[in-house]
């Protein structure tokens, strides 16, 4: 959890710039919003991550505490991996041709496309933030 403070911003304005700039993105979609939270989900294909903003009002100062949940990754990959583990198997039981290279390179390219998943969120929030900069204290 990381939290940055804003001077002289209200949470409905905060959360007005955090959506006007995920509009701008296209992965980016709002999920929920409440008077002080707000969850974007970060979509490639998939549901890659949640991005969570929760906002506390502090001595006139807005703290903002920012969350990431991988856990559809984790959740969507491992029935993906599975799915394709199934068709390398029934591949090769019909050809005749039982090599485990084949699970290793289908395992490899499952890690990988997770590595990506998890990278983009990154490179998500990293916009947001670079967007926000100019009005973090």
């Amino acid at each position: 959890m990381k939290k940055f403070q804003f001077l002289a911003l209200k949470s409905d304005e905060f959360f007005d710039m955090v959506e006007k700039i995920s509009r701008e993105r296209n992965t980016l979609k709002c999920k929920k919003r409440t008077s002080n939270l707000l969850k974007i989900t970060c979509l490639m294909v998939i549901p890659a991550s949640i991005i969570s903003y929760k906002t506390e009002e502090e001595n006139d100062n807005l703290l903002v505490s920012r969350t990431i949940n991988f856990l559809p990754t984790i959740l969507l990959s491992i029935l993906i991996i599975a799915l394709l583990e199934g068709i390398v198997y029934g591949i090769s039981y019909l050809v005749n041709n039982f090599s485990t290279l084949s699970f290793v390179l289908v395992g490899g390219a499952w890690l990988l496309v997770i590595v990506f998943l998890i990278y983009q969120t990154f490179v998500e929030v990293d916009e947001i933030n670079k967007k926000l900069y100019r009005v973090e204290v």
